[in-house]
C-alpha cells in the first residue's frame, strides 16, 4: 500500500522529515519496503511566459516563440495548436530530463530551439496530449512546476500485517502514528444535507446472502455533473499510484485510500428495475468488467446484482454495465463488507487482484462502511453537486455489540519488565480510539472500536502498550555475545564451496610436522617460517614443530592417492599455519592450499580431456579472488623456492602478497617420492578477509545501451606483464572501456625472441549514450598510441 506523506499531514501535525518518519513507522509495526520522492522531473520544469508568437515559415503546423522563464528569453519552436502569445507554460530548458528523454538544443526545419513547451502527458500529469499546459495567469514566472504545483512530496510503499486492517487507509496511518508521537488526530470534515425525498421511492435493496454480504449501504445523489477532478484531488490520487478517472470515480477512490474501506459507484439509470439485489452467482453466469474481460462466474461467487444481470463482482470489480460515464446524471453509492474469505476465493480463482480485494480480503469492519459512505457523499456533493435523497438503504443482519476488553498493570509488568503507571497504560490505549469502561484496583477495562478486530485478549492490549512505548525504550540484562565473526565464517564456507564446485575434495590432516620438511621445500634458512612453534613434549620428531606450511601434508596425501591408483587428484585443506615472532605464543594464520595432479576434468566421451597447467590454477585463484570483490589485484613474478622457475606466482593485493601458485619443481618433488606434474596454490585467508569488503550487493542496472567490441593484436616485449597490460589500456578512458580481455598468445615462427604477440578484446561500453564509431575508433587509435608510448608494442 502506498502512503503519501502530504496526504498523511493532512490529518496529523508532522514535523518529521521522511526519513525520520519512515523509522517511526517501522518501529510502529508498519513495515516501509519502498520510499520514492515524487515530483524530482517537474522541479527541472520552469513556469515561463510566451511572449511573442509567429508561424514556422517552412512548416504549416510548427510555430516559432520566444520564451521568458525568469532567467533569460529563449526562442522554442511547438507544434501544439492551442500555443499563444501571452499564455503562462510549463518550460524545459535544455539539459532538462523528461523520462529517459533529454531535451537538447534541436533544429527544426532550419530553425533552432532551446527547449521544450510540455503538455501534461509530457508530464507525467495525466494522459491529456491535445495541446500544451497552459497555466494560469497568476503563475510566477521562473517558479518550479513541482513547487506551484504542490507535487514535490515523498510516497512510502508499506507492507500492512493481515492482522492490521484498520491500517488499510491513510487516515488508520495517521491514528497510529499520532498515537506514538501523541499527536492531535485531525478527522475529516463530513457535512451531508439530504433533500426531503425519500431514497425508498426510488431504490429498493435486498440481500439475500447474508452470510456472506455482512453489510450492504446505499445512497442516492440526483443532477451529479461528470467531470474532470478538481486539481487537489487528482494530485492525492497520484500521489499513492492512482490514476484519476472522473470526479465521481476519484472520490470513491479517494475515500478507499483515506479510510481503507473500498467504495463503488453506479449508474442509477443502468439499474434495471431500480432494484439491487446481492446473491451469489448463477453457474457459469456471464460477468462483463471494467477491465474489458467478460467473467465466467460459479455459484460460491458473490455479485450485486438488479433483476436481469449481475452490475458488479461483489468486493472485487465492477461491471461494464453500470459504470459512471461523462452522460451519467444520477448514481447509488455502495458502501459494504463482505466475508473475506469469500473474497479470496473468487479473486485467487478469477486471477483478479484490485485495491478493493486487497482490503476485503483482510477482514475489514462494518462499521466503517457508514463512515466511508458517508465521507464519499459529502466529496461527491462538493465536487460534482447534484441532491442527496433522504435517507439509506442499509442491510445489516448481525450487528457486532461492544466488545469488552480488560488489561491488569500487574500482568503488563510481569510480561515486560517495565513499570507503567496505570495513567501511561490508559494514555497508550486511548489514543488508538479505545474508550476507558471501568477501572479497578488492578484492572482497566476498555471498549474496543470496531475498527480493531484483531483486540480480543488481554495480550493483545499488552502487546498495543509495549509497542507505543517502544520496544527500544526496555532495558536489556544480556550483553551481545560475539561468538564468531560471521563475515569471514561465510567468506570461509565461500572458499570451500568454490573449490568443492571445481572438483576438489577436503582433505584434514594434524597440525604437528616435522622440520625436514621445510628442508624439502628448500625454505631459505632465514625465511619467517623457519621460526617454529617446537613443541616441548613431541611424540616424535615427525610431530616435533606446529606446520607453517600446509603444501607438505598435501603432498603425503597426493602421494597415497597415487600409490592407490588415483592418477587425477584435486584436493584442498583450510587449517591455520603456525610460526613464531617472539617468545611468546605462536602467531596463526588460516590458510587455503590446494594441489592438482593429472586430468583437469573428468573423463568424458564428447570431450577432449587436456592435462592441468598453470592457468588451470591461476583461474581458480582469480574466480576465489573476484567472489570476494576483490578485483585489482597484481600478479608478480614467484618468490617461493618450491616452484619450478618461470611457472610460479604471486598475487598481490593493495601490496600485500595474499596468495602464492605454480607449477612444483620437479627436484623438490622427487624428495617426497613424486613423479608426476604436480601444481599448487596457497591463499592466505587472515590477509584475505581484511581486505575483502564485506558489504551487502549493490544493484546495477542492465546497461541501457549496446556494448561495442574490439580486437586489438600486437607484438610486445615478453618483459611487460599482462596486468601491466591491462591496466595502461584500461586508464586510457576508464569511463568506456569496461572489460579488456586476452584471448590470444603467439610466439614462434616470425615473432623475434624475447617477444610475443598478444590478441585482447575490448568492450566499449557507455551508461548515458550509445557509442558512434567515430568515438570508438578515437579511443582504440589512443590506446594504440598508449602502448606505444609504454611499452614500443608493433601492431600486426
Amino acid at each position: 500500500m502506498k502512503i503519501s506523506y502530504n496526504w498523511l499531514k493532512q490529518y496529523i501535525d508532522l514535523q518529521l522529515s521522511s526519513q525520520e518518519l519512515e523509522k517511526k513507522m517501522t518501529f510502529a509495526g508498519i513495515e516501509v519496503e519502498a520510499v520514492e520522492k515524487l515530483g524530482e522531473e517537474l522541479e527541472q520544469i520552469k513556469i515561463a511566459e510566451i511572449i511573442e508568437h509567429k508561424a514556422h515559415p517552412e512548416s504549416d503546423h510548427l510555430s516559432i516563440c520566444r520564451v521568458n522563464d525568469g532567467n533569460e528569453t529563449v526562442q522554442v519552436i511547438c507544434g501544439a495548436p492551442n500555443c499563444a502569445a501571452g499564455q503562462k507554460i510549463a518550460f524545459a530548458p535544455v539539459g532538462s530530463q523528461l523520462g529517459e528523454f533529454k531535451i537538447k538544443k534541436a533544429k527544426l526545419r532550419g530553425v533552432e530551439s532551446f527547449g521544450m513547451i510540455c503538455s501534461e502527458k509530457e508530464l507525467g500529469i495525466s494522459d491529456n496530449h491535445d495541446g500544451i499546459m497552459v497555466l494560469p495567469e497568476n503563475a510566477p514566472i521562473g517558479k518550479s512546476l513541482a513547487s506551484y504545483l504542490k507535487t514535490d512530496d515523498v510516497c512510502f510503499d508499506v507492507e500492512i500485517t493481515p492482522n492490521r486492517p484498520d491500517l488499510l487507509g491513510i487516515l488508520g496511518v495517521a491514528r497510529d502514528l499520532s498515537a506514538i508521537l501523541n499527536l492531535p488526530l485531525k478527522h475529516p470534515n463530513i457535512a451531508i444535507s439530504e433533500s426531503e425525498e425519500p431514497i425508498e421511492n426510488h431504490l429498493a435493496l435486498e440481500n439475500i446472502a447474508p452470510k456472506l454480504c455482512t453489510r450492504y449501504t446505499a445512497r442516492m445523489i440526483k443532477g451529479v455533473t461528470v467531470k474532470e477532478s478538481p486539481d487537489w484531488l487528482k494530485q492525492r490520487l497520484i500521489s499513492v499510484g492512482l490514476r484519476p478517472i472522473n470526479n465521481v470515480v476519484d472520490v470513491t477512490n479517494f475515500v478507499m485510500m483515506e479510510y481503507g474501506h473500498p467504495l463503488h459507484a453506479f449508474d442509477y439509470h443502468l439499474i434495471e428495475d431500480k432494484k439491487i439485489i446481492v446473491r451469489t452467482a448463477g453457474k457459469n453466469e456471464q460477468f462483463p468488467a471494467l477491465d474489458e474481460e467478460t467473467y465466467t462466474l460459479q455459484e460460491s461467487d458473490l455479485v450485486i446484482a438488479d433483476n436481469h444481470k449481475a452490475i458488479a463482482l461483489a468486493g472485487i470489480i465492477g461491471g461494464e454495465n453500470s459504470l459512471i460515464t461523462d452522460s451519467t446524471k444520477d448514481i447509488v453509492i455502495e458502501a459494504a463488507n463482505f466475508l473475506y474469505s469469500s473474497i479470496r476465493k473468487s479473486a485467487g480463482k478469477l486471477k483478479i487482484a484490485t485495491d478493493s480485494s486487497y482490503r476485503f480480503e483482510r477482514d475489514i469492519s462494518d462499521e466503517t462502511a457508514e463512515l466511508a459512505s458517508r465521507r464519499a457523499v459529502h466529496l461527491i456533493l462538493e465536487t460534482a453537486g447534484g441532491k442527496l435523497m433522504k435517507g439509506k438503504l442499509d442491510s445489516y443482519p448481525n450487528p457486532i455489540g461492544e466488545r469488552i476488553v480488560a488489561i491488569r498493570p500487574s500482568r503488563v509488568k510481569l510480561l515486560l519488565t517495565i513499570d507503567l503507571t496505570k495513567k501511561q497504560i490508559k494514555n497508550y490505549l486511548t489514543a488508538l480510539g479505545l474508550e476507558l469502561k471501568k477501572e479497578e484496583a488492578d484492572k482497566i477495562s476498555f471498549s474496543i472500536p470496531a475498527y480493531r478486530k484483531d483486540l480480543v485478549r488481554e495480550i493483545d492490549l499488552i502487546e498495543e502498550v509495549i509497542r507505543l512505548h517502544g520496544y527500544n525504550n526496555v532495558e536489556t540484562f544480556l550483553k551481545t555475545q560475539n561468538v564468531m565473526n560471521r563475515e569471514t565464517f561465510y567468506a570461509r564456507r565461500k572458499v570451500a564451496d568454490i573449490l568443492v564446485n571445481r572438483g576438489f575434495s577436503e582433505v584434514k590432516n594434524w597440525n604437528f610436522a616435522a622440520p625436514e620438511d621445510l628442508d624439502k621445500l628448500k625454505i631459505a634458512v632465514n625465511d619467517e617460517r623457519r621460526n617454529n612453534a617446537i613443541l616441548k613434549n613431541p611424540l616424535g620428531n615427525r610431530f616435533s614443530i606446529m606446520r607453517p606450511l600446509l603444501l607438505p601434508h598435501l603432498l603425503s596425501n597426493a602421494l597415497f592417492n597415487l600409490n592407490h591408483g588415483q592418477k587425477d587428484l584435486k584436493i584442498f585443506e583450510m587449517s591455520k599455519v603456525f610460526f613464531r615472532k617472539d617468545e611468546k605464543l605462536a602467531t596463526e594464520k588460516l590458510h587455503a592450499a590446494g594441489l592438482l595432479i593429472g586430468k583437469l576434468n573428468p573423463t568424458y566421451w564428447k570431450e577432449k580431456n587436456s592435462e592441468i597447467d598453470f592457468y588451470d590454477v591461476k583461474g581458480i585463484i582469480e574466480s576465489i579472488l573476484e567472489n570476494l570483490n576483490l578485483i585489482k589485484y597484481k600478479i608478480e613474478k614467484n618468490s617461493e623456492p618450491y616452484f619450478q622457475p618461470g611457472l610460479g606466482a604471486d598475487i598481490f593485493y593493495r601490496n600485500q602478497k595474499i596468495a602464492v601458485l605454480g607449477k612444483i619443481d620437479p627436484k623438490v618433488l622427487e624428495r617426497f617420492d613424486i613423479e608426476e606434474n604436480v601444481y599448487s596454490f596457497d591463499l592466505d585467508l587472515d590477509a584475505v578477509f581484511k581486505l575483502c569488503p564485506f558489504a551487502d550487493p549493490v544493484f546495477s542496472e542492465i546497461p541501457k545501451f549496446p556494448p561495442v567490441l574490439r580486437d586489438l593484436s600486437f607484438i610486445i616485449s615478453k618483459e611487460h606483464s599482462y596486468t601491466e597490460i591491462v591496466k595502461a589500456i584500461t586508464l586510457v578512458n576508464p569511463g568506456i572501456i569496461k572489460k579488456v580481455e586476452l584471448f590470444d598468445e603467439f610466439t614462434g615462427k616470425n615473432i623475434k625472441d624475447g617477444f610475443r604477440s598478444l590478441t585482447f578484446s575490448l568492450v566499449f561500453s557507455s551508461d548515458t549514450k550509445t557509442l558512434t564509431d567515430e568515438i570508438i575508433n578515437k579511443n582504440l587509435q589512443n590506446v594504440i598510441e598508449k602502448l606505444n608510448k609504454d611499452f614500443c608494442i608493433e601492431m600486426r
